[in-house]
């Protein structure tokens, strides 16, 4: 049975590659056929390949020339992917997206499919990372919360909007992105920990420190 697990977060610059890439390294360890995909991709910035698209194939020891088997849509600037497409005269098509990340992850038992921006980021004009999540209901769902002054706001609006769409987070991940430090970190965790009760919340500090991590909680 394939098992897919998407991963959204409160914001860009969460940390889902972050936590993408070490969970990545985790299971393969583990000795699970696992791939991870990062579907669509903005801010290149003149790479070769974008440096999210990057670290996720070295995670899973591939070389750039592989780039292509897990990132679908690739654009150059920083932006949300809609606006970053349209600068390249380009559109992101929903229905081969979703088509993409089926066919991609059929072949492995693991599959993590990591999001672009946060929650709501526009894919198109009238078409969200919302509702590509929604069009893949089969995935289970894991949360990154940028750990920041707000943070907690944003962490609720998120929860508050994926239960509405009937896909709470198995899991919650506290990135300490901006070394925030640990009351900040316990404080979102106090906040959140009475809002989510499908699975555990697990704070992590920003550094080579999450590879230490026992991600059995997520895939035993």
């Amino acid at each position: 049975m394939v098992r897919r697990i998407f991963i959204t977060a409160t914001d860009t610059g969460a940390g889902k590659t972050y936590v993408t890439a070490s969970l990545l390294r985790a299971l393969k360890e583990a000795g699970k056929e696992v791939v991870g995909l990062k579907p669509v991709a903005a801010g290149c910035e003149g790479a070769k390949v974008n440096p999210d698209v990057s670290a996720l194939l070295e995670a899973q020891g591939l070389p750039e020339s592989d780039a292509a088997n897990i990132n679908l849509y690739s654009f150059d600037a920083a932006l949300a992917p809609s606006q970053a497409a349209a600068e390249e005269g380009r559109l992101i098509d929903p229905q081969e997206l979703v088509g993409w990340c089926k066919e991609k992850s059929g072949s492995h038992d693991i599959s993590l499919i990591e999001g672009v921006g946060g929650l709501m980021a526009p894919l198109t004009e009238d078409y969200l990372v919302s509702d590509w999540l929604d069009d893949m209901p089969d995935c289970e769902v894991m949360l990154v919360v940028r750990a920041r002054l707000g943070g907690i706001n944003h962490a609720l609006l998120t929860l508050d909007k994926l239960n509405y769409m009937g896909r709470p987070p198995r899991w919650v991940v506290i990135n300490d992105t901006d070394n925030v430090g640990k009351e900040m970190i316990e404080a979102h965790a106090q906040a959140l920990t009475s809002r989510t009760s499908t699975g555990p919340i697990t704070c992590l500090s920003y550094s080579a420190e999450i590879d230490a991590f026992d991600w059995s909680i997520v895939v035993p």
